[in-house]
């Protein structure tokens, strides 16, 4: 079905659960959404030998058993640290992120995209024990100490709808829920249980400000008030993990730091991404500072886990695009924070952890992501190459690194997994400063502009989603290159300043073709359009006359008009029709990311009545047909 619209994909579900049913592979979960994708996931499993995309990892407090999340394969492994080989593997479904009940009995797994689930799993028989329905895009749970409670969070929700949730346990009912700012994608609790910490991945306001950022929003664990909002530095986005020290004194979060208000003109000093650890005062709920995690003439883009060894020594990174571990001792880290005469220049100071900062390449290991500590060992869960690493850590530092496969043989990767790995990859890039993904992060848009010369100086546009590139060219909003294929190439020399070979391109463009959107959280649960799209869907084919520019099937016609809406000096250029389908995840909006809603570039940014015939719409109008446009 990977070639249907959406629409047809829904359509089709049913005939897929009748056909699994026949062939014997059935699993019952909580909600009709839930047990058809359960179904799904099986045959996938029952099928040939597929990719692990190890995701995320859990460990006993004795260190003996290592918990391992394969969300590709759709399985959790059991893994002896002592033997160092698996001795279980459990078939489960949506299988991404979990924690480990205080008794170490349970594993509480969140997994799948817009039916996701929150399953109990029993260690002893790997076995599902109970299923709820989740929500779109579960992540993060953590259990509190008397394992009564569980928090959550889901990535993706409407903006109307609460993203962070409290669980009873016991009851499997949702205790009280809270809405975060975008895109939350971690939790931490802090040691005193007292406040539950939220990470935004990406920003949720104007790209054309002068000042773009997310956020970490606090909240009392009691109550979800908030207690505080704090803003990460300019630039900041693309949140991937976030870890409580021991003490409990100081939350450590990874992160991008995007220097969009200069051209892209060279990468040299990290002049367009920088990689970053903040650091957060748990006790006064504030921001404090933010290290680069660079070197003055090599990156380490894409920071993604983090771990504290338990002594509380050693902060520990994964650097995902160059497939590195980051080492830093805590002490002299929080030292030269205390101690600096200028502060408000650790952000731009790229020598700032010389001679504290160890960089520790993982051979045989790519797209290191999820990282534990246990003891006086450092794991890392290794993406690309589906294998684990481990790193000895001594009083000095760490030691070598020993990888650990998971499979006697990982399967071979085709042209899309290639793809996937060179588009994450930044070795390839000049001085290892970004990867494709950088930018776009999971393929979509990161919520900033960029100046990129393609089309000028001094005329900033929004970073763009990958979805349907290729079926939809000319590509960029000013139809500057004409294929998608084309694109690709200029991303790597213009970009990332390198060439790369017919293969590495190929597979990019593979791997981008290969993308299909998710399910909008702006649907019924069953799929289906609301009351409030189904009145907007009219209105869109009729009064408003949207579709005589976005037509199906990917709502965007491919040509250029002039609609005199640009800024300044492209204020009379002509921007080809961007295409509408997962718009719901890809604000802000216009070229230049003014709009921050649907509602504001239907009203507010179409002042001349010229982008559709909405001038006369009502509110209710206005709002059903965004509601429509949402749930594309």
């Amino acid at each position: 079905m990977a070639g249907l619209p959406i629409t047809s994909r829904i359509a089709l579900l049913p005939y897929c659960v009748v056909a699994l049913f026949k062939i014997g592979r059935w699993t019952l979960s909580v909600g009709r959404s839930t047990f058809v994708l359960s179904c799904c996931s099986l045959a996938a499993f029952a099928a040939e030998p597929n990719y692990l995309s190890p995701s995320d990892l859990a460990v006993t407090r004795d260190g003996k058993t290592l918990y391992v999340a394969c969300q590709t394969a759709g399985e959790v492994m059991v893994f002896d640290t002592a033997t160092e080989k698996v001795t279980a593997r459990h078939a489960l479904t949506n299988t991404h992120q979990f924690a480990l009940s205080p008794d170490e009995q349970r594993l509480y797994l969140t997994g799948g995209t817009s039916y996701g689930t929150l399953q109990e799993i029993d260690l002893k028989t790997g076995k599902a024990l109970r299923s709820f329905p989740a929500g779109h895009t579960p992540m993060s749970p953590r259990v509190t100490q008397d394992g009564k409670r569980l928090f959550y969070c889901n990535r993706y929700a409407r903006t109307d709808q609460p993203d962070f949730h409290e669980l009873d346990i016991k009851t499997g009912k949702i205790l009280r829920s809270a809405k975060a700012i975008r895109e939350p994608v971690t939790l931490c609790l802090s040691k005193d249980e007292q406040t539950l910490w939220v990470f935004n991945h990406l920003p949720l306001m104007e790209a054309n400000r002068s000042n773009v950022f997310t956020s970490v929003s606090v909240y009392d664990a009691k109550t979800f008030k908030q207690k505080a909002k704090l803003d990460l530095p300019s630039g900041s986005f693309a949140i991937r993990d976030a870890v409580m020290s021991p003490d409990g004194k100081h939350c450590f979060v990874t992160h991008t730091i995007g220097r969009f208000t200069v051209p892209t003109t060279h990468l040299d000093r990290g002049w367009i991404n920088t990689s970053a650890i903040s650091v957060l005062d748990v006790e006064k709920c504030a921001y404090l500072n933010t290290a680069l995690l660079d070197d003055t003439t090599r990156g380490a883009a894409n920071p993604w886990g983090c771990t504290i060894t338990p002594d509380g020594k050693w902060l520990c990174i994964t650097a995902s695009g160059i497939h590195e571990l980051l080492v830093i001792p805590v002490a002299e880290f929080l030292k030269r924070l205390a101690t600096c005469a200028t502060p408000k220049e650790v952000v731009n100071n790229l020598s700032f952890l010389y001679g504290a900062k160890t960089r520790l390449p993982l051979e045989k290991c790519l797209g290191p992501r999820a990282v534990i500590a246990s003891g006086d060992r450092v794991y890392c869960a290794n993406r690309f190459s589906d294998n684990l690493a481990v790193v000895q850590m001594w009083d000095d530092g760490p030691g070598g690194v020993v990888p650990l496969p998971l499979v006697e043989q990982p399967k071979e990767p085709d042209l899309v997994r290639h793809g996937e790995r060179i588009f994450n990859d930044a070795t390839l890039c000049y001085q290892q400063w970004q990867s494709c993904a950088s930018c776009h992060p999971d393929t979509r848009s990161d919520g900033t502009n960029w100046d990129l010369l393609n089309d000028g100086i001094g005329n900033p546009k929004q970073s763009r989603s990958m979805l349907y590139a290729h079926r939809t060219s000319p590509v960029m909003i000013t139809g500057i290159r004409a294929s998608a294929e084309i694109a690709v190439e200029k991303g790597f020399t213009m970009i990332q300043f390198q060439s790369v070979t017919p293969f590495y391109l190929d597979t990019v463009n593979a791997y981008i073709k290969s993308l299909e959107p998710e399910l909008s959280p702006y649907r019924n649960p069953d799929g289906s359009l609301t009351a409030s799209a189904v009145r907007g869907k009219v209105i869109f084919e009729g009064k408003a006359e949207c579709i005589k520019c976005h037509t199906p099937p990917y709502y965007g016609d491919k040509k250029p008009y002039i609609l005199g809406l640009g800024s300044d000096n492209e204020r009379n250029r002509a921007f080809h029709t961007p295409i509408l389908i997962e718009v719901w995840r890809t604000a802000p909006y216009m070229y230049d990311g003014r709009a921050l809603s649907m509602q504001t570039v239907i009203t507010t940014d179409n002042s001349n009545n010229k982008h559709g015939n909405t001038k006369d719409l009502s509110k209710k109008e206005v709002n059903d047909l965004a509601e429509y446009v949402n749930s594309l």
